[in-house]
């Protein structure tokens, strides 16, 4: 189907959200924990609740039987660090999409609060903790990403590049090895010199990170080999990320990035989080101030892009090291669009409003009907006003113009939007009502802020905030602005959602369904179909975004799920059965 003809909201989206996790340790425990024994802990906890299958993916993780997944998501384990992420399955529409983000925290958050031992801990739905380390959300659109000559010079790139991922590959390959004949080596060292040692423990942090007797409960490895490995992995890799990043800046969803830049700039005045600063200023974002580029890998050179290009650099390193075949896919026209930007919302509204106006700005983009948006002068600087100004009167510099507010290019897009729609008499109803939610939220931005206290995160903060008074300590404040953010019911939104303060998008027997099935009419459906059948059964399943994998070594049925019908859960199945009868590869 050509991009210009495409129904709205007829795309797979997704969402990505890190959960930082608030540990609640008994006198007893350790005073150093080991959060990926935490993480097998929960998995554990949540396998209680639902089915899972074990995630073929370079991180480890898990996915559920709602096509959903959850990861433990850290670059530097042995460093005690680490956050639970969550994914949920592909979606379509935006009121779908947040039904199943709902689920997710709901089905998350108690595993976490069932998790038992020394040390329990609630997930914090948020982006940056009291220290300013910065996670958080990423959304993810299935989208044009070249046509014509940029599209055929991508695919000539990727052939060009081989040789560098590649060598790559060969890298990883090395230190995997390297890992390996460490831990045999250090393993028969230990053996052969612990007996005559009268503190043993000392000489096994040094070699493992901890004792040796505990190593099957996830030791990551000691903190001197993590860091040797982080630098040489990244100096080993950086040539294809240089020559990678060139050609993505040029090419990948250059049009779409040049008219969507200005909404997503402005865009934190409606789904902003809110936050409390270093310097005890309330900002309405807590995410977007530290964003310090426009396109990245993210976290690869310390950046902290807007647009994401990590997936697809993960895709030629990581997951093609794994599974070569995840290097063809990137020849499709078609791929994920990974924004950075947004926060991690409580308020549905919020979360709604960010994901579905997004869609329809997309929408209208690919269609060729977004007329040129204002070009704001250093959008990074003009992002870092808006988020410092919660009274939404400063103005920033665009080409050509005088400067203008956050809210004008909003209603920009608003009304740009709108035409779109109205030239189609078969847009769906809840395009519609996105459109008139947009305004009315809008106006009561510049009308009457305190009217949205429960719709939006950052006013319903402001308001928790100035309850705490004005002599308030920062470390008071910071407790308010990071409490809010908490998955269980003293999380201090959670408790004026008690009190029917919130308004709502999804009703809860929405979110119960969702926890359990799939979303009926995308790969989800098929993936869910296999976790539930095969999972728990004499033949080991696997399973990653784009494939199921059934059985043992090279007898494993390979189900790949690229193929599936739309329409109801009986098609799905049908569709399922023929995948499995006709598609499968040996």
């Amino acid at each position: 189907m050509a991009a210009n003809n495409r129904e709205i909201f007829d795309r797979l989206i997704g969402l990505e959200t890190e959960y930082a996790l608030h540990l609640r340790l008994l006198e007893s425990a350790p005073t150093r924990t080991n959060r990926y024994a935490l993480f097998r802990n929960f998995l554990e906890s949540l396998r209680e609740k639902t089915a899972l299958a074990a995630a073929r993916h370079m991180k480890e993780g898990a996915f559920l039987a709602n096509g959903g997944a959850v990861w433990f998501e850290t670059e530097r384990p042995a460093s005690g660090g680490g956050l639970i992420e969550g994914a949920t399955p592909e979606c379509r529409g935006p009121r779908q999409l947040i039904q199943y983000q709902r689920a997710q925290d709901s089905l998350l958050s108690e595993a976490a609060a069932d998790v038992l031992g020394l040390v329990s801990f609630r997930l914090i739905k948020n982006d940056r903790d009291a220290v300013g380390n910065v996670y958080g959300a990423q959304e993810n659109y299935e989208t044009t990403f070249a046509t014509g000559w940029q599209l055929w010079a991508w695919r000539l790139s990727l052939v060009l590049i081989f040789p560098l991922v590649v060598f790559t590959w060969l890298g990883l390959w090395l230190m995997v090895g390297g890992v390996l004949a460490y831990g045999l080596f250090a393993s028969l060292f230990y053996i052969a010199v612990a007996p005559w040692l009268k503190r043993p423990a000392t000489l096994a942090i040094a070699l493992f990170g901890g004792e040796f007797e505990n190593m099957a409960d996830g030791l990551a490895g000691p903190v001197w080999l993590e860091s040797c490995l982080a630098i040489l992995s990244r100096i080993w890799m950086a040539p294809l990320a240089a020559a990678l990043q060139a050609v993505l800046w040029t090419i990948a969803f250059t049009r779409i990035r040049r008219q969507i830049l200005p909404f997503l700039v402005t865009r934190p005045i409606v789904c902003g989080a809110g936050m409390v600063d270093e310097a005890g200023r309330f900002l309405i974002s807590d995410k977007a101030p530290a964003i310090n580029s426009l396109t990245g890998y993210g976290g690869f050179l310390n950046d902290r892009p807007m647009f994401s290009f990590g997936h697809l650099f993960k895709a030629l390193c990581s997951d093609g090291f794994l599974a070569p075949r995840e290097y063809l896919s990137l020849f499709s026209e078609r791929q994920r669009l990974q924004i950075a930007l947004g926060d991690s919302n409580m308020a549905e509204t919020a979360e709604y409003l960010r994901v579905a106006t997004t869609l329809l700005v997309i929408d209208a983009i690919e269609a060729g009907e977004m007329p040129p948006p204002p070009r704001i002068r250093a959008p990074l600087r003009a992002l870092r006003q808006i988020c410092s100004d919660p009274d939404l009167t400063t103005t920033i510099p665009v080409v050509g113009k005088a400067n203008v507010r956050a809210l004008d290019i909003q209603r920009f897009y608003l009304d740009a939007c709108r035409r779109f729609v109205e030239r189609r008499p078969e847009a769906p109803a809840e395009a519609r009502r996105v459109l008139q939610l947009w305004e009315d939220t809008l106006d009561s931005l510049e009308h009457d802020p305190e009217a949205l206290i429960g719709v939006l995160d950052w006013p319903t903060k402001r308001f928790l905030l100035n309850k705490s008074g004005p002599d308030a300590s920062w470390a008071q404040k910071k407790k308010i602005d990071i409490r809010y953010h908490e998955l269980s019911p003293d999380g201090y939104f959670e408790m004026l959602k008690a009190t029917n303060m919130v308004a709502t998008i999804v009703d809860e027997s929405d979110i119960a369904h969702a926890r359990r099935n799939p979303p009926h009419d995308s790969p989800a459906a098929v993936r869910s179909r296999f976790i539930r059948e095969f999972s728990g059964g004499d033949e080991p399943l696997a399973v990653n975004w784009r494939y199921v994998f059934l059985g043992r070594g090279l007898q494993a049925k390979v189900i790949p799920l690229r193929r599936y019908q739309r329409g109801n859960h009986l098609a799905a199945k049908r569709n399922t059965e023929e995948l499995f009868d006709a598609d499968t590869e040996e």
